[in-house]
């Protein structure tokens, strides 16, 4: 058993969760989710210090599995005593050889890192002109498009191509000049989101069926008949990061 299982038995005996451990050990939750995650390897000794003293248990129960006796041997208190007559340059001497040692010993009982492979990289295709969030734009098959490049996830996976925002309807969720990750598609569900064109202009809104709905307030509906031209370019299915 290594040292990180040890710690995830003892704080489920004391029944804590991630974020009472972070408060009583002082670690930030980020931080302490990467070392519970085995994330990371080598923890500084301040790390497995804070989370002993945030476990309440010691440094040595964390790292065997038993809640040794707090007396010291007497080999430790000898080296203590030792110690405590050396001089700073004998002192300094001997904690780096201590310090080095308890690196290799922590490195030895971690887990390993993990070794992701390499983020698979997706090409899509970002049309020049943007989707209106406001009163509409020209989108038709001439329009061009320029590439880039986006890190694979099941989000990107699915989108067809990307498109910029421009305007103010859409806010506060979607904000002039995100750009759209978009699922081609002629029909959507009432409620979902998409990039529409409607008689020759397009538009980025919520599909209400009959008509397109800006999600910021200020703005009215635009309310379609029979005899208007709608079409369909897809589902927006996320947006970029900035």
């Amino acid at each position: 058993m290594n040292w990180l299982e040890n710690v995830k038995n003892i704080k489920k005996e004391k029944g804590l969760t991630n974020e009472s451990l972070s408060k009583q050990s002082e670690i930030s939750l980020g931080t302490l989710n990467k070392l519970l995650a085995g994330a990371t390897a080598d923890p500084k000794l301040s790390t497995l210090l804070a989370l002993a003293k945030g476990l309440d248990c010691s440094v040595d129960e964390m790292l065997t599995g038993s809640a040794a006796s707090k007396a010291l041997s007497p080999e430790e208190r000898d080296a203590l005593t030792k110690l405590r007559l050396m001089d700073e340059s004998g002192r300094e001497t001997a904690l780096y050889i201590i310090n080095k040692e308890y690196a290799r010993v922590i490195a030895e009982k971690s887990p390993k890192a993990f070794s992701a492979e390499p983020q698979k990289i997706l090409s899509l295709r970002l049309f020049d002109i943007a989707a209106s969030a406001g009163t509409g734009t020209s989108l038709d098959s001439d329009v061009g498009y320029s590439k880039i490049n986006v890190y694979g996830n099941p989000t990107t996976e699915l989108a067809d191509f990307a498109i910029r925002v421009r305007g103010d309807s859409m806010n506060p969720k979607y904000q002039d000049g995100d750009i759209l990750l978009v699922s081609g598609a002629e029909e959507i569900n009432i409620g979902e989101l998409g990039i529409f064109m409607l008689n020759g202009e397009s538009y980025f809104k919520k599909f209400g069926g009959d008509r397109l709905i800006s999600l910021n307030p200020e703005y009215k509906d635009i309310v379609f008949g029979a005899g208007d031209g709608l079409k369909c370019f897809g589902r927006v299915i996320g947006r970029l990061k900035r």
